[in-house]
Order: structure tokens, then C-alpha cells, then sequence
């Protein structure tokens, strides 16, 4: 008998909260968050994120991610194939070449020269020859060339072949 009573209680107690609960989910929807309404996926993204800012940490393993994510993407594709694929408004971040002022030049033992500009670039000459003078002030200009190498370009018209350090 005193276990029937115990056994009405538990399972009336277990309706009782299963009732609750119902209740309580049946008024979740009117309270829903507005971003809940936007129908773009991205737009909704974008409004759960303004709304609700992930941490830090979250945002620079999701970068990562991102940048990993590209990178396989872009795998095996030149440069010009890679600014092809950008959007029209990121093409021109993306520049073919550079002007410097030369703020120094040191030439190694081995003849190449290491020179130095105002920006705080460093570009290796990698042909040792004396053709393209290259003195503190002039102003150069540093530019793509085949097969993902560099040329810098004195005022003078001579181009060098060059590879960046820092």
C-alpha cells in the first residue's frame, strides 16, 4: 500500500513536469531572438555575430580556419589566377608593383648587393654584376616578374633580378 502511494506521487510529480516543460517550450517561439527572422543565411550569420560577439579566441581560430580553408582552395594557382578569383573590390589591394627610396646598400663579400628602403623592406640583388648603380635617395621600383620572381628597377631603366628578405 505504502508503495502505491510512493509510485502515484512519482509518477503524478513526473507529470506535472513534463507539463512544464511542454508549457515552457510551446513559449519559446514568441520569444525567439529577432535575427531569427532573417531569411539570408549570411545576413543571419552576420546578425547572431553583431548580436551575440563569439571571443576572441573563437575569432582567431575561425580566421585560421578560414585562411586553412583558402589556401587549399587557391592550392596550385599563380598569382594572376588567385586576384582573378577575388571580388572586384579587392583586386586593387593586390599590387603588381611598389616604388622605394633606397635607404642603404651593402655589398657582401660574395658581390651581391642588400639594399635597404625608406619602408624598411630588405631585397637581396641575387645577379652580381655592375650594371644598375644604386645609390641612398634614389628611387626604384620593384615589380613581378616570371615564375613568381622579383625585378627591381632602377631610375635609370635597368632592371635586376631581386628576392625579398624582410
Amino acid at each position: 500500500m505504502l508503495e502505491q502511494i510512493l509510485i502515484r506521487r512519482i509518477i503524478t510529480g513526473l507529470a506535472l513536469f513534463l507539463a512544464a516543460s511542454a508549457a515552457a517550450a510551446a513559449a519559446e517561439p514568441d520569444q525567439s531572438h529577432a535575427c531569427a527572422t532573417v531569411a539570408e543565411a549570411s545576413a543571419r550569420l552576420a546578425c547572431y555575430d553583431k548580436a551575440f560577439p563569439p571571443s576572441s579566441g573563437a575569432t582567431i581560430l575561425a580566421d585560421m580556419e578560414a585562411r586553412r580553408q583558402q589556401a587549399v582552395e587557391d592550392f596550385g594557382l599563380n598569382r594572376q589566377q588567385r586576384v582573378e578569383r577575388l571580388p572586384e573590390q579587392l583586386r586593387e589591394t593586390e599590387p603588381d608593383r611598389i616604388q622605394g627610396t633606397i635607404k642603404g646598400v651593402l655589398v657582401r663579400a660574395t658581390g651581391e648587393r642588400v639594399v635597404t628602403l625608406e619602408s624598411g623592406q630588405v631585397w637581396l640583388l641575387t645577379e652580381v654584376t655592375s650594371r644598375g648603380r644604386l645609390k641612398t635617395g634614389d628611387q626604384v621600383t620593384l615589380r613581378e616578374a616570371a615564375l613568381g620572381s622579383y625585378m627591381l628597377v632602377t631610375s635609370t631603366g635597368v632592371a635586376l633580378r631581386a628576392k625579398r628578405l624582410r
